[in-house]
């Protein structure tokens, strides 16, 4: 009976009535298949859309025009007053210069004096030059003008040279003799031993005091010799 109920067929035989059989999923993600783009959301789609605005269209025109007018009618003949009255416009005031400090409106007004309006530079005697300096120019002047003025004069004037006499050569030689005596008893009276700077300095200076005299009393008596 279970032969006759189950007949047993080979595998081949199988196949080729039945066909393939899927074998069933029994692991990891189902398989789907992918839809069409076009059955994605559209960017914007979701959005509220306002209504459509209508045009108001106005049905009434103007057909007539109006009448053109006269020629010379609006205007008025020479001479004759006008009845319009024209008033001179108001000066509008300009406000006072203010700084902002903050964004709420905080204002805090300078003076002319404050160095943010440039005062100096917009003075009409800006770039000339003051009066006491012209002043003190022409003295300046004045004064040069003078000292070369008398430079020249002094220049002009010829210096009188007086000649000595053979008696006042020979006063003015005994007095250089006598003044060199005594620088000569000075130095004699020195010290040996000269050790300290005073004494360097004091011996320095009288010898060369004795050697002026000596230079002195020898170009006198060379020119009362000649004479």
């Amino acid at each position: 009976m279970a032969a006759e109920m189950c007949p047993q067929e080979t595998i081949p035989i199988f196949i080729d009535k039945n066909g393939v059989m899927e074998r069933p999923q029994r692991m990891g993600p189902t398989i789907v298949e992918l839809q069409h783009s076009d059955n994605y959301v559209k960017k914007h789609s979701k959005d509220p859309k306002l209504p459509e605005i209508k045009q108001h269209v106005r049905n009434v025109y103007c057909t007539c025009t109006k009448p053109m007018l006269a020629a010379g009618t609006f205007l008025l003949p020479a001479g004759l007053p006008a009845k319009r009255m024209f008033t001179a416009t108001p000066k509008v005031s300009k406000p006072p210069l203010c700084i902002v400090d903050t964004n709420k409106g905080h204002k805090e007004y300078h003076n002319k004096f404050s160095g943010l309006v440039p005062v100096y530079v917009k003075k009409k005697d800006y770039g000339v030059i003051p009066a006491y300096l012209l002043r003190r120019k022409g003295h300046i002047t004045k004064s040069l003008q003078s000292n070369t003025e008398g430079k020249q004069e002094e220049s002009e004037i010829e210096i009188e040279i007086e000649n000595l006499t053979d008696e006042e050569c020979r006063e003015i030689i005994e007095d250089l003799k006598k003044k060199c005596s005594r620088l000569n008893t000075a130095y004699q009276r020195l010290p040996f031993v000269i050790d300290t700077p005073s004494l360097k300095t004091r011996k320095t200076r009288l010898e060369g005091d004795m050697q002026q005299l000596e230079n002195d009393l020898k170009l006198l008596e060379t020119l009362v010799s000649n004479k």
